[in-house]
């Protein structure tokens, strides 16, 4: 197998671990935000699990990226034109995401959800972006990222700019 081929690889196992983590933490919050969990206990486990997972999404996302940059440049598709709009959807819309994400989820809302469970109290501003985190955020990201991941999809597997 040639470096291209293992590096490839490496490049949609990486988009799989972050597409995955993120969809499966997201599921597993929603159930705990649903009530259906009664136990305080249960809840604080998937929560806790939501976090690990949002960590391995973003973990997994830095590999996708450092894998696609190594792509771009070692095999001569920088000036692409497929690549450059795949890479204009990545820096404008998925990155400016992943990195509120992290803020939002990987700092605050653990800082905060771990206060919770502790007993102790939260400021305000802390349960609004929490809110904001788990709602208007979310959303905004359910709704955005699917479309815009299929386009980056197409680019990546036709090899072929779509013409405006």
């Amino acid at each position: 197998m040639n470096d291209y081929a293992i590096v490839k690889i490496i490049h949609l196992g990486a988009l799989i671990f972050w597409i995955g983590p993120a969809l499966g933490a997201w599921l597993a919050l929603k159930l705990v935000s649903d009530q259906s969990f009664q136990a305080h206990s249960d809840a604080e486990k998937v929560s806790r699990a939501f976090f690990i997972c949002i960590t391995l999404e973003h973990l997994a996302f830095a590999l996708l990226l450092a894998s696609g940059l190594y792509l771009a440049i070692n095999y001569q598709m920088l000036g692409s034109p497929w690549l450059e709009q795949k890479l204009l959807l990545v820096l404008c819309i998925v990155v400016p995401l992943e990195i509120a994400d992290i803020a939002l989820g990987n700092w605050l809302a653990a800082k905060v959800t771990k206060k919770l469970y502790a007993g102790n109290k939260t400021a305000s501003w802390e349960r609004r972006c929490l809110s904001l985190y788990h709602g208007a955020f979310t959303k905004l990201a359910l709704a955005v990222l699917p479309l815009t991941l299929l386009v980056i999809m197409y680019l990546a597997t036709s090899k072929t700019a779509i013409s405006f």
